[in-house]
């Protein structure tokens, strides 16, 4: 069984069915709280709204927001963005792709390297 049958639903309604003992919840300790300034409020809303509107490069990394199909999104989501949002949108592209691109996230080669 793969990590996902482990995590199944059905598995864990079975297992109670038959007497199995209780799993504890595993403890997330770790607050995934996103806090946002009230002046980035609009930019974040505008950024998560459009978040599958990405142009993708050949090998299907994404490189750049598609503005055209992003306002389509932002006007059914009623969002009007003013110059100064628009800037904070394109630095959250900008820092996104930063992300995605980080050299050090990067698998160069397989296997373990040991430097002597």
């Amino acid at each position: 069984m793969g990590d996902l049958a482990a995590q199944s639903q059905t598995l864990d309604d079975d297992e109670a069915h038959f007497g199995a003992p209780v799993k504890a919840a595993p403890k997330n300790d770790k607050d995934d709280t996103l806090f946002v300034l009230p002046a980035n409020h609009v930019a974040v809303i505008a950024i998560t709204t459009a978040s599958s509107q990405w142009q993708l490069d050949n090998n299907g990394i994404e490189f750049a927001l598609d503005y055209a199909r992003a306002d389509i999104a932002w006007r059914y989501a009623n969002i009007t963005l003013t110059p100064p949002d628009f800037d904070k949108v394109q630095t959250l592209e900008r820092t996104i792709i930063g992300l995605i691109r980080r050299p050090d996230e990067q698998q160069l080669e397989f296997g373990v390297t040991l430097k002597l």
